[in-house]
């Protein structure tokens, strides 16, 4: 049985030292993905990584302010602190050659102007929804057996069917059949809880119906999961390869 703590929202707020862990586990390489696309073209690895922290500590800040009610997704908010900050650096390394001082944008600003006038990155909206549902498949293997876990990664990340991954793993077909399903059945329940449990807004809820994970049609829904699971850790993948390639040239 999958039990994944949902009420982030609140144990953030109440300072849970477990929560932010937490959040910086589900959402920090999205967030790190996002500084490294809007900081690279200004700033080196180190100074990403000083922006990331400086990220993750104004959200530790401004986290009671954030209120859903006002319509504004988790992800907008995120993308906006991480702007701002980027943009704040870039402002006082501007007024430091300069020789005078420069006020940037205060948060407050830059969260009406990116609600109000621009969305967030496409990718880092999509690498936030990813990142609810990564968190539920990593939940999901932890707890089912390595054998029954296999049998559906291989369903996912290369779309067999039950009979090439009996051959492969020396598995019975029927047990290969149990074994999926009861790996679907978990992985079900536990995207269905991550995604609506990190989702405080009606629009972010709505990425769920829209994401084909509803899919009543179990090919269908595992199709669904297996893009999403794919595109994943391709990020994952060529972000560690241009962190590589940064230290590399610095």
């Amino acid at each position: 049985m999958i039990s994944i703590n949902t009420d982030l929202l609140g144990r953030l707020k109440k300072a849970d030292a477990s929560a932010w862990y937490e959040m910086w586990e589900v959402f920090g390489p999205s967030i790190e993905r996002l500084i490294g696309s809007i900081a690279s073209r200004y700033f080196g690895q180190e100074t990403i990584k000083d922006v990331s922290q400086e990220t993750l500590a104004r959200v530790y800040q401004e986290i009671g302010k954030f209120d859903p009610k006002r319509g504004v997704k988790f992800s907008t908010w995120l993308y906006a602190i991480a702007k701002h900050v980027v943009y704040s650096e870039l402002t006082s390394r501007s007024a430091q050659k300069r020789g005078g001082g420069s006020k940037p944008m205060s948060l407050d600003d830059t969260l009406y102007e990116v609600a109000q006038t621009a969305a967030p990155d496409a990718e880092f909206e999509a690498g936030v929804f990813r990142a609810k549902v990564y968190r539920a498949l990593k939940e999901v293997e932890k707890s089912a057996d390595f054998t029954e876990f296999e049998c559906f990664r291989l369903r996912l990340t290369r779309g067999l069917q039950g009979k090439d991954i009996s051959a492969m793993l020396g598995v019975s077909e029927a047990s290969v059949s149990r074994y999926l399903k009861r790996v679907r059945d978990q992985a079900r329940e536990a995207v269905k809880q991550a995604v609506m449990g990190y989702s405080w807004t009606q629009d972010e809820k709505d990425q769920f119906s829209a994401s084909g994970l509803t899919a009543a049609n179990d090919d269908a829904f595992d199709e669904a999961l297996s893009e999403i699971y794919l595109k994943d850790e391709q990020t994952r993948r060529d972000y560690g390869k241009l962190q590589k390639t940064a230290r590399t040239v610095r």
